[in-house]
């Protein structure tokens, strides 16, 4: 059966240029095998959800 790990990430986001800064750091996450959930946008900026397949998952079907 597949596990899976979660992470929550939290972005301030004030000038235009958080935004750069938000998507290098969400593109980063993508390349480490995380997988964009959802997001919520508050008064300060966004938090966002990610899952993975835990390791102990893929180590356990090889």
């Amino acid at each position: 059966m597949k596990t899976f790990e979660y992470d929550i990430l939290f972005f301030q986001v004030k000038k235009q240029k958080d935004y750069d800064a938000m998507r290098s750091a969400l593109n980063e996450r993508g390349t480490e095998g995380w997988e964009f959930i959802t997001a919520e946008a508050g008064d300060y900026g966004y938090t966002t959800f990610w899952k993975r397949e835990s390791l102990a998952t893929k180590v356990a079907s090889e």
